[in-house]
């Protein structure tokens, strides 16, 4: 009896120590093995050459919620620990594959004291939804604004160019008539000497816009957009044509395009002539006072 004693004294004693000896060699412990439903348990591991990632932990029903590196100070320095914080929303016994030989098993409770079975299962609540705030509003009736005035400027510029008309709208009208403008600019082009500086394409070019400009005004003409024969032509519909008027017309319009297009250089008197020829065409194709109008038609009454 006595020499039974000392064996079952040491044989309680292995019994007790082992766990605790098979917990240090072990690199994974649970911080605990029994957790209810979306509760977390925290997986710990020691040895940096067993840690693993959280693909490889995340089965069985089990959840990887994070995954932390940490030292922790020793006597000897520090040590790496990895640590896992896991969940399961599957109730029963979850072994947690660490590596070929080694698993740990979890076990998830179900919630007590509830009874699914006579509970209304109920959908999703739907996303709420926020009232809309006034720059909401105002910007998509903004963009609608800027969307409609492109569509009528496209509108606009297709139409004025299907009736061949000026896209930008006409300055306003001069203060003063037509005529007296016109002589105006004829005067101050002359004395620029333009001409006369080797600039003679720029001086024809002024001076014909300066006689296109008064025909549209005076009698409606688009000049400005026309050929020299569509200007001609168009002027001789009007009551100021007469042989003369076109004659006059009909020099300084070619005599521009000669220079314009055809580079010709005209002698002195024929830029001279060009000028002669526009004021007197401005002249002859004014309106003219109802006095002179009366006096001759006198004179040609007396005539016959």
């Amino acid at each position: 009896m006595r020499q039974e004693k000392p064996f079952i004294l040491l044989l309680s004693f292995f019994i007790l120590l082992g766990p605790a000896v098979l917990h240090a060699q072990q690199p994974y412990h649970l911080d605990t093995n029994v957790i209810t439903i979306g509760e977390q348990a925290v997986l710990t591991i020691e040895d940096p050459q067993h840690f693993v990632e959280m693909q490889q932990l995340s089965q069985n029903g089990v959840i990887v919620a994070g995954q932390t590196i940490d030292s922790l100070p020793t006597d000897e320095g520090y040590r790496i620990v990895q640590r896992n914080r896991i969940t399961s929303f599957e109730a029963g016994d979850r072994w947690l594959k660490l590596s070929e030989e080694d698993s740990l098993m979890l076990r998830v409770l179900d919630v007590e004291g509830v009874d699914t079975s006579s509970l209304d299962i109920k959908d999703i609540a739907p996303i709420a939804k926020e009232p809309y705030t006034f720059w909401e509003i105002f910007r998509w009736i903004l963009l609608g604004l800027i969307v409609a005035g492109i569509v009528v400027g496209i509108v606009y510029v297709i139409r004025r160019r299907r009736s061949h008309e000026s896209i930008l709208p006409k300055a306003l009208k001069p203060s003063i008539p037509a005529d007296a403008q016109a002589l105006q600019e004829l005067d101050a082009l002359r004395q620029q000497q333009l001409w006369q500086q080797g600039k003679a394409k720029e001086y024809h070019t002024r001076l014909t816009d300066i006689v296109r400009g008064y025909m549209e005004e005076m009698f409606g003409i688009r000049a400005t957009e026309m050929t020299t024969d569509e200007t001609l032509d168009a002027f001789m519909q009007t009551t100021a044509h007469s042989e003369q008027t076109e004659v006059m017309l009909r020099q300084m319009l070619t005599t521009a395009d000669m220079v314009k297009f055809a580079k010709s250089e005209p002698m002195p008197y024929e830029h001279d002539r060009s000028m002669t020829n526009a004021v007197a065409f401005v002249m002859n194709t004014r309106p003219r006072p109802v006095e002179d109008a009366e006096k001759e038609k006198e004179t040609k009454e007396e005539k016959q």
